[in-house]
């Protein structure tokens, strides 16, 4: 009985989708990473994303947005310690390779621009911390580290700046916590992108 009900919602989507108008774009955007939870000092790293994403429209007003897309995010930070003879400062940065799925509801407020309001599920592929510290680095894989599946929300605006290209600015809030230690720490991010809709 559970089985007839998914396929029937699913050919009313299907349905319903195919009815919609649906284009595919490119998106690529700049990447600014940082984390939020408690007892974190971490500042803000540049990476970058990229991926593909649809657009299927429901109505006039309102689009479905999902897309695939890889992400490079990296966050950095500074820790002092002591080597026994002075004091050290220690600079980090982690590196990690997402793949990200975004499912976003786009709102348009007019023709021109519109609003984004949705969740992701991002899968962590790699990771990896280099220290820096008097003149010297070490890089160490610290995958094995961390959750394998990031969710989070997503939220932002938009301005169509002609009918095949448009800007967006997004804040990505990760609601799970990125690594396995248990300390809270959780990703965000802000991208600045473009979406090109070639299809």
């Amino acid at each position: 009985m559970f089985k007839k009900i998914i396929l029937a919602a699913a050919l009313v989507v299907s349905a319903a989708f195919a009815q919609s108008p649906v284009n595919v774009g490119g998106r690529a955007a700049v990447d600014m990473g940082t984390l939020w939870g408690d007892k974190n000092d971490a500042e803000w790293g540049v990476g970058f994303n990229a991926g593909i994403n649809a657009k299927i429209g429901i109505n006039e007003m309102l689009a479905f947005v999902p897309g695939l897309e890889i992400d490079l995010r990296r966050i950095t930070g500074e820790q002092t310690g002591y080597d026994g003879y002075r004091s050290v400062t220690v600079d980090e940065t982690l590196t990690m390779w997402y793949l990200d799925i975004p499912m976003v509801l786009r709102i348009n407020a007019n023709p021109q621009f519109f609003i984004d309001a949705g969740l992701y599920l991002g899968f962590n592929l790699s990771a990896e911390a280099k220290l820096e510290a008097a003149g010297e680095s070490v890089t160490q894989d610290i995958g094995e580290t961390m959750e394998t599946l990031d969710i989070g929300l997503i939220a932002g605006v938009g301005y169509n700046v002609m009918p095949n290209l448009d800007v967006n600015f997004r804040l990505a809030l990760g609601l799970t916590e990125m690594g396995k230690n248990g300390k809270g720490s959780k990703n965000m991010r802000l991208q600045l992108g473009a979406t090109y809709w070639f299809m």
